[in-house]
């Protein structure tokens, strides 16, 4: 028996066998789904969906709208990591989430200056603009975790934009939650605020990802 042959037998001797991943559309849709049934849970049991058309007299449809676009970058952005993390998947998955967070922004803004020139300078105060701060960091401290956990199986070789995706899907996620306990209509400081919400996760997912994620 040569070497390489004996080196085979030892290595094939330790060798444990290998459980493989699921498809990365069946491992984002689990997670998904999961998040949407508690979170579904919650706002039936503590939200008051009653009021929430009132808090959006006359721009009920921008509001589904944003709400839609806000869904979709959670959903796309979730999807597109999983996909991203494993070597050999298209890398246009990076870019899934762009064009609805693109017209969530732009139909938020639609929505507050329309609501600015309507109500004039209070669409301008801090109000409670941290409690949506702090709510969307806390969803996402809740929501994210089992998230990284579950992107971390596939031990991507390039963890930076698999962490950002889903740093990015995770806050849109906390963000259109938000939207049925959110106490009044959204103002501009209280869109920067949601941003800065967003950007805060998705920075912290960035700086995290070569431990959270393992790469290979």
């Amino acid at each position: 028996m040569s070497r390489v042959d004996a080196l085979i037998d030892t290595l094939a001797a330790d060798a444990r066998p290998v459980r493989p991943l699921k498809p990365p559309l069946t491992r984002a849709a689990g997670w998904i789904g999961v998040v949407a049934l508690l979170g579904g849970l919650a706002v039936y049991l503590l939200s008051d969906l009653q009021r929430l058309p009132n808090r959006y007299s006359g721009r009920e449809e921008m509001l589904a709208l944003e709400m839609s676009a806000m869904l979709a970058t959670g959903v796309l952005s979730i999807v597109g990591a999983f996909f991203v993390a494993i070597p050999g998947y298209s890398r246009r998955w990076l870019f899934a989430p762009m064009a609805p967070f693109v017209a969530w922004m732009l139909l938020s803004g639609a929505g507050c200056y329309r609501d600015l020139v309507r109500n004039g300078s209070s669409g301008l105060e801090i109000g409670h603009s941290l409690d949506c701060l702090i709510f969307i960091l806390a969803v996402s401290v809740a929501i994210g975790p089992p998230l990284i956990w579950l992107l971390s199986r596939a031990r991507p070789i390039d963890p930076l934009p698999v962490a950002v995706l889903g740093g990015l899907g995770v806050a849109a996620v906390a963000a259109f939650i938000l939207q049925f306990f959110h106490p009044f209509a959204t103002t501009f400081v209280d869109l920067a605020v949601h941003l800065f919400a967003v950007a805060t996760v998705v920075i912290a997912a960035a700086i995290s990802n070569r431990r959270a994620l393992s790469p290979a």
